[in-house]
């Protein structure tokens, strides 16, 4: 069965084919069976860089560091970069302990600058000196010099592995340093500096391929370039990427001179990082925490917001003693109460994550917040009145007697209140955090199920107090 495609029997061609490769079938059918470390790193070394990767992350560390030391140095280094970042540290680390540091430094060498950072960055103190002292001098301090910019800067995720040319150079000289030099990926347009690397301008390749080849690089480029200083926030430099549609930007420093560049790669992984990093962060679990993070790392992440989520519960609780002995009294009341608490705030959690998208897209301006709160206010009275009513309705014709149809029309009106206010509070909060300066998704699910439990709680059993002597009356 011909798929309509025509091609001479000579000419190559990459089909991209849903099944398995033959090389992910050897390495699967050796890892099924007695693993020979030797013949598996053989196999592994033929596999695309990304199924590598996958394989070396199937294994445990210790024998995942035995591999990738018997891989070629370039296939192996390029499995690094395609792992997960706190894998990666954990193979790092192994080599390091086991007297391999000279190894490890040599694959981090391999590695693109940003990859060789992101890895470093995750690695326990000591393993970190040891691995610069067995790198080459110049690689070495270029690596310092990245990993002293703060990691969510536009500095902190850059590369230096770029091609930059000097404005005086003719095409023809530029010609014989592209011939020496590997472009990074992405890369249409080079950056021109000046004697001082002030950035002046950028000049596109196609320019260079139909440009005379005495003409000079400042005759050809383009004066009007665009750049991101090295301290901006790196998820405003993936909404400048997003709206704008750059496939590079150059870094400068506060006098403009050229630091590195960053590519629309760099940015897609910042986006993934930001993603999860703001989901996580909702819930008081730490930004950098992965799957793969240590123990430690996760106790350190969540234990401060499980015991701050402890205390905040508080107010729920003494609401809910408050009310014991009208519970006693009631027993329904006990039914409702994880009704309404998990309905308020699935409601709140909503608006949340609405609002939490809205000012990550930088949709959220400041003449719109008070219709944002407006609109979800009136959504969470409306979806309030009709859950309390469907409620209301099955209690009157599926209840034993008026005790259940009052108690119905009490949930009700708890009901409306307790949706309103929940998804205003889901909205307002990360509004409220952002103009305070903090981070609006820091633990914003937390300070939410608070209020929203309390509320719930309170106008549910406060409702029912106030109702008291017309329920003992039947």
């Amino acid at each position: 069965m011909t798929d309509g495609r025509h091609h001479s029997e000579d000419e190559p061609f990459v089909e991209v084919a849903e099944t398995v490769s033959v090389e992910d079938e050897h390495v699967a059918d050796l890892m099924s069976h007695t693993i020979d470390i030797l013949a598996l790193a053989t196999a592994v070394t033929k596999q695309k860089a990304a199924d590598a990767a996958d394989t070396l992350e199937d294994l445990p560390d210790d024998e995942a560091a035995e591999v990738i030391e018997l891989m070629e140095d370039q296939s192996a280094a390029d499995a690094l970069a395609e792992m997960e970042v706190p894998l990666a540290v954990t193979i790092i680390e192994d080599l390091s302990e086991d007297s391999r540091t000279k190894y490890a430094s040599t694959l981090l060498a391999l590695l693109a600058p940003d990859d060789a950072v992101s890895i470093i960055r995750g690695l326990d103190v000591e393993y970190i000196e040891p691995l610069f002292v067995s790198m080459p001098v110049g690689y070495a301090r270029k690596l310092r010099q990245l990993c002293d910019y703060k990691e969510e800067s536009a500095a902190g995720i850059m590369t230096t592995d770029f091609v930059s040319l000097f404005k005086e150079m003719t095409i023809t000289e530029v010609v014989e340093v592209l011939r020496e030099k590997e472009l990074p990926e992405h890369v249409q347009d080079l950056p021109v500096i000046d004697k001082s690397d002030k950035l002046v301008g950028v000049v596109s390749l196609r320019a260079l391929l139909i440009g005379l080849s005495e003409a000079t690089v400042s005759e050809i480029m383009e004066h009007k370039v665009a750049a991101v200083h090295s301290d901006t926030d790196r998820e405003q430099v993936a909404r400048e990427f997003d709206r704008y549609g750059y496939e590079m930007l150059p870094v400068v420093d506060a006098s403009d001179r050229l630091l590195g560049i960053i590519t629309v790669d760099d940015v897609i992984d910042i986006i993934e990082e930001e993603q999860t990093e703001d989901v996580q962060k909702t819930v008081g679990a730490g930004a950098g925490e992965a799957v793969y993070s240590g123990v430690g790392e996760k106790l350190k992440g969540r234990m401060p917001w499980l015991l701050v989520s402890a205390v905040m519960m508080l107010p729920a609780t003494y609401v809910v003693l408050g009310f014991e002995s009208m519970i006693k009294e009631f027993a329904l009341l006990a039914v409702f109460m994880p009704l309404i608490a998990a309905l308020a705030g699935n409601a709140g959690h909503q608006a949340l994550a609405v609002t939490l998208r809205g000012i990550v897209l930088d949709e959220v301006r400041p003449d719109r917040i008070f219709p944002l709160i407006r609109r979800e206010l009136v959504v969470g009275l409306v979806t309030g009145t009709a859950i309390g009513s469907i409620v209301a309705l099955l209690l009157w014709l599926f209840g034993n007697g008026a005790l259940e149809t009052r108690l119905g029309l009490i949930f009700a009106c708890a009901m409306i209140v307790s949706m309103g206010i929940s998804t205003l509070t889901g909205a307002a909060i990360p509004l409220v955090m952002k103009r305070i300066g903090a981070d609006p998704a820091q633990a914003s699910a937390i300070f939410l199920i608070m209020i929203t439990d309390a509320v719930a709680f309170s106008t549910l059993l406060g409702f029912a107090w106030l109702t008291l002597q017309w329920m003992q009356g039947i």
